[in-house]
């Protein structure tokens, strides 16, 4: 009996052993079956993508949308560079109108936004200094004068033998003295804006008019009067200013990588948006050497004729510079590309089954193309069929994610 009992102990030990050895060996198998299926497929260029920005296709999704694709490839092509703008008075065409000396104004003879011509008078400014530098300048007049007729006298009597030589040579001296002293008086005078016409008139006068009129530079509309009647001025105090609507400089901020593409004499169009119906076409004047230290751009300036008055300094403004060497971009078919919110999109092809994906910067349109400036590589495959498909499976699959 005892024996019969131990056998069937060992009998049961050794079945229960064969279950355990059996469960062991189906548990390793799976778990190795699935470590087989989970990671050694998954090609690096899937495992490198989101999962947000994958989409994988099954077997009979890719049967039916029959997605077609192509390779991304790059030319040599004029590339066009958006850049924002900002009006500013074009050189020689603005003029500041600022008081020469100390004094005060006695008349405004023009209001802002009326239209001067040059050589207009602006504003008069009586001034004990503009009175003395008139009388400096008769009483060397008056002083050439008597020496003119004094060197006269004596080249006569000189010539009769009733003078002699060196007071001849005296005279002399005493008239260029003074006639350089004439010619000192007119140049302090022309210093602080005194037309010829009225020096000369200075000349007839009977009493000194101490007031000194402020004439207009260049034609043009006034602008940002800071004085008024009456006002006290020192010299070298800003009166106002003369713009020239004429022309403008219009100073486009380019980032530095594409500002080495362009150089002067590039072609530019101006609008007030970008993809503005009306445009103006001019060409770049200047490239600032250096960044602007306040936004780190690279100036471009455009001097501008402007039209019927426009654009007006302080107008901002879109600038689309074409650069004139050719330069390798990418372009895409309108087909391939979507947009999520204000973002433009494609989807590149990682595997036969699975798309990614991928934000890029487009800069401009051409025709039937889009210009990509980052975002694609060369040879790499994008989607340009189903593309809304494949925007909605990637929704889809964020959806189900969540």
């Amino acid at each position: 009996m005892k024996t019969n009992l131990f056998n069937k102990q060992i009998t049961l030990i050794s079945l229960f052993l064969v279950v355990l050895v059996s469960i062991s060996s189906c548990g390793n198998k799976t778990e190795s079956a699935q470590k087989e299926k989970s990671g050694t497929d998954t090609p690096p260029s899937v495992s490198n993508v989101k999962p947000e920005n994958l989409v994988k296709l099954s077997a009979k999704e890719m049967g039916e949308l029959k997605i077609q694709t192509i390779a991304v490839t790059s030319s040599m092509q004029k590339y066009s560079i958006a850049a924002p703008g900002v009006v500013f008075p074009a050189p020689n065409h603005i003029s500041i109108i600022s008081t020469p000396i100390d004094g005060r104004i006695s008349k405004i003879l023009v209001q802002e936004g009326q239209s001067v011509k040059i050589g207009q008078e602006l504003f008069s400014i009586e001034s004990l200094e503009f009175g003395n530098m008139v009388s400096e300048f008769l009483q060397a007049v008056s002083e050439e004068t008597f020496q003119t007729s004094r060197l006269q006298r004596l080249e006569q009597l000189v010539e009769q033998t009733i003078s002699s030589k060196s007071e001849l040579d005296r005279a002399r001296s005493d008239y260029q003295r003074s006639k350089t002293s004439v010619i000192a008086a007119v140049s302090k005078l022309k210093a602080i804006g005194v037309p010829d016409q009225e020096i000369s008139a200075f000349k007839t006068v009977e009493s000194i008019d101490p007031t000194l009129k402020i004439h207009s530079p260049i034609n043009g509309i006034m602008d940002q009067r800071s004085v008024e009647l009456g006002q006290s001025v020192n010299a070298l105090q800003n009166l106002a200013r003369v713009l020239d609507m004429s022309h403008v400089l219009v100073r486009g901020y380019v980032s530095p990588e594409d500002a080495r593409y362009i150089v002067a004499g590039d072609s530019v169009k101006i609008s007030r948006r970008q993809n503005d119906s009306f445009a103006m076409k001019s060409v770049v004047t200047s490239i600032n050497p250096g960044l602007d230290e306040n936004n780190r751009s690279v100036i471009v300036n455009v001097l501008l004729a402007t039209d019927q008055s426009w654009p007006k300094p302080g107008e901002n403004l879109h600038l689309s510079i074409i650069t004139s060497a050719p330069v390798e971009v990418i372009t895409i078919p309108m087909e391939a590309l979507t947009y999520e919110g204000n973002d433009p999109i494609v989807f590149v092809q990682i595997t036969e089954s699975n798309f990614e994906k991928r934000k890029v910067e487009v800069p401009e349109f051409r025709d039937k193309y889009a210009v990509v400036k980052s975002g694609l590589a060369k040879n790499e495959k994008i989607a340009v069929s189903q593309v809304f498909s494949l925007k909605a499976l990637s929704r889809f699959d964020k959806i189900a994610e969540e």
